[in-house]
């Protein structure tokens, strides 16, 4: 997106050198992201093999840590719901208070007991936003008087046209 700068006065030949220019920095910024492409892509496959060992020997090792400490959790940890070794804290924490459905409840028909219960129903709510889509669809009259309208704004666009990019090496 352009950057909003102070009028001024552009002349005819000072357009064309910045239409040119910009054409031709936009080709060469795209060889430049493509070569840049290209080398990063041949380093991700260099190191590909090695990364995905890695991946799944730490995930097998999690889970034997994860195994280990939860069948022996009350001789490991006897003071504290973590501990220090092997240069890493291993234990259990409590994540953030969440609301739990039980087994054989549904969302909705919870959501109809709490409705008949007045105690409850402030732990309800209610989101009211305006159907954009049905709108522009529709194209009702009379929105003014109610605060927006179904219109386009302008935007200026400069898209330059894909050219082949010579293939630097």
């Amino acid at each position: 997106m352009a950057k909003a700068i102070a009028k001024k006065e552009v002349t005819r030949e000072a357009y064309e050198t910045a239409l040119k220019g910009y054409v031709q920095n936009n080709n060469a910024f795209a060889g430049l992201a493509a070569k840049r492409d290209k080398r990063v892509a041949a380093i991700d496959e260099e190191y590909a093999a090695e990364f995905d060992r890695m991946k799944a020997e730490m995930d097998e090792q999690f889970e034997d840590v994860h195994q280990y400490c939860e069948t022996n959790r009350k001789d490991i940890f006897t003071e504290a719901k973590s501990i220090e070794e092997y240069g890493a804290h291993v234990g259990f924490r409590d994540g953030k208070d969440k609301v739990i459905i039980l087994e054989g409840y549904k969302e909705k028909d919870i959501i109809a007991i709490m409705l008949k219960r007045k105690t409850m129903a402030g732990y309800l709510k209610a989101t009211y936003t305006m159907d954009k889509a049905a709108i522009i669809k529709a194209k009702p009259k009379g929105t003014d008087k109610l605060g927006f309208k179904v219109g386009k704004e302008e935007a200026f666009f400069l898209e330059p046209i894909k050219t082949e990019v010579p293939n630097e090496k």
